[in-house]
């Protein structure tokens, strides 16, 4: 993308617009009105001849360092507040980060308004559910982008967060992209030069707190569910709610507002926006939903539901484990049938969805019992990576159990409450302590266990998860989880390079059984 800058009179060739068009509630001090063609809202990364945002969050108050931003070549700061150090020219608004996003979506082109932009939000499923959509939109022949928690594709290429953006800045202002709403921008932009006709955005509770979705309008959002983190407070949870009733607002007049209707807090979400077509899912309440199905089977192999709300009704086979993915792809199905897709490539989609990363991912070494890794770190989404796998499994259920640093102590025994109620045999070691003291960490994890007699403990990870394997016979499975793909341990003073994956292959692998020879 063009490099941006700033002047207050236009300058051809460059891309400017009007701060008074852009931001007409604020207040303006040295001038009527800016053509700005530029922005920041680092003062570290502030180029001459831009216009300073200072933006506050935990860790950086802009106000702080608007001297700094001037002596870079700031031509004038958007501020929260008036300061004297700000100079002649000030334009004063009530939330600065919201007005650096409109700001940075202004200056790329509006590209939400260019594609047809898909929100995907809730607490759990937000990644299966974007790559289900992206699938299915590539099976009808639409050139999708999207935009998830591990990387970001054009519809061609999938990239590592980070890659290629026009803002390569590290520091995380949206809560979900480097580079913040600077960063979003530039993707949505870059996706529009590469022909997408849609974009598919998995969007994070931090994101919405975070104000850098302003300026981006959709043309349909979902809502997985509104489950809240054990812990949070009831002021937390009200701004939870809040944030997330902000981003079903920017669906444009005539969009869809996606809801989970087997969550009754999620489905509320569809009466936010009255200029928005509400269309529901779900599976426990069929006759009051849009979009329902019929759960046939669920094996080791996926599962096969019969998907009904289209113009005919369809037989699914999915090929990701588990009874939870059902209703992922129903979340899918109702996304696509509010952008009109034909069913023959919503079923082609969703069946072309072969694995998700994090999400009971196989480890298969030809051993008669299942070994699956799952990035689940929270009581919820272990609860279900264990409920799928005492689905499909006729054995014993092995769980190798971690929790994170910095976790709170409620979060850890909700963990350890649902190892000890799901899983028949635990095994529990450490994640990444970070800077916390390994010992607390597995301490509070115990203390969630009523009788913690049963659980072996086993602090070298590469040690539990050979523990674990060792004890599995035919038919059991094992889960490894708490990390994923993240192949990394953090301690307070070292990062140490650790896979699952390939500790679990190489212990397999090691101990193949022997074929006994005679004498």
């Amino acid at each position: 993308m063009a490099r941006w800058f700033i002047d207050r009179q236009p300058q051809r060739g460059i891309p400017s617009v009007s701060l008074r068009r852009l931001l007409p509630e604020a207040r303006f001090v040295g001038c009527p009105d800016w053509e700005v063609s530029g922005c920041a809202d680092d003062h570290r990364r502030l180029d001459p001849g831009q216009i300073f945002v200072a933006v506050r969050g935990p860790r950086y108050d802009g106000h702080d360092y608007i001297q700094q931003a001037l002596d870079r070549g700031a031509a004038g700061v958007v501020l929260e507040r008036p300061r004297p150090e700000a100079g002649r020219l000030q334009v004063v608004v009530d939330d600065a980060r919201a007005a650096h996003a409109r700001l940075c979506q202004a200056l790329a082109g509006d590209p939400s308004e260019q594609l047809a932009t898909i929100g995907v939000t809730g607490t759990h499923g937000k990644t299966v559910v974007g790559l289900m959509v992206r699938a299915i939109l590539d099976a009808a022949g639409v050139r999708c982008g999207l935009v998830g928690g591990s990387g970001w594709s054009d519809g061609a290429v999938t990239r590592p967060m980070g890659a290629g953006l026009a803002d390569p800045n590290p520091r995380n202002t949206a809560g979900s992209w480097p580079g913040g709403a600077a960063g979003l921008a530039s993707i949505l932009a870059y996706m529009v030069e590469r022909s997408c006709e849609a974009g598919v955005l998995e969007i994070g509770a931090e994101a919405i707190e975070a104000r850098s979705l302003e300026g981006v309008s959709f043309q349909a959002v979902a809502a997985t569910d509104l489950i809240l983190p054990p812990g949070l407070s009831q002021e937390a949870a009200l701004q939870r709610r809040r944030a997330k009733a902000r981003l079903f607002r920017k669906i444009a007049p005539g969009g869809a507002a996606v809801v989970n209707d087997d969550d009754p807090n999620a489905e509320i979400l569809g009466a936010v926006n009255l200029d928005a077509r509400r269309v529901s899912y779900g599976l426990n309440h069929p006759h009051r939903v849009d979009i329902t199905g019929t759960i046939e089977r669920v094996d080791a192999s996926g599962s096969r539901f019969v998907l009904h709300g289209f113009d005919r009704s369809a037989t699914v086979d999915l090929r990701l484990v588990g009874p939870r993915h059902v209703g992922h792809a129903l979340a899918a199905a109702a996304l696509a049938w509010s952008l009109h897709v034909d069913l023959d490539f919503v079923v082609a989609g969703l069946e072309s969805v072969a694995n998700v990363a994090g999400h009971l991912e196989a480890v298969d070494e030809g051993r008669d019992f299942d070994v699956r890794i799952d990035a689940a770190s929270t009581p919820v989404p272990l609860a279900q990576a264990l409920a799928a796998l005492r689905a499909v499994s006729a054995g014993r259920i092995h769980l190798v159990l971690s929790a994170e640093g910095d976790q709170d102590r409620e979060t850890r025994r909700a963990l350890a409450e649902v190892a000890e109620s799901s899983a028949d045999r635990v095994v529990v070691t450490l994640g990444s302590p970070r800077s916390e003291d390994p010992d607390q960490v597995l301490d509070d994890l115990l203390g969630g266990f009523r009788r913690p007699s049963r659980v072996q403990v086993e602090p070298d990870r590469r040690r539990a998860i050979e523990i674990a394997l060792d004890g599995a016979r035919p038919g059991d499975a094992v889960l490894i989880a708490g990390k994923g793909r993240n192949a990394h341990q953090i301690f307070a003073d070292r990062v140490v390079p650790f896979d699952d994956f390939e500790v679990a292959r190489r212990h397999l692998r090691s101990r193949r059984p022997r074929i006994a020879r005679s004498a």
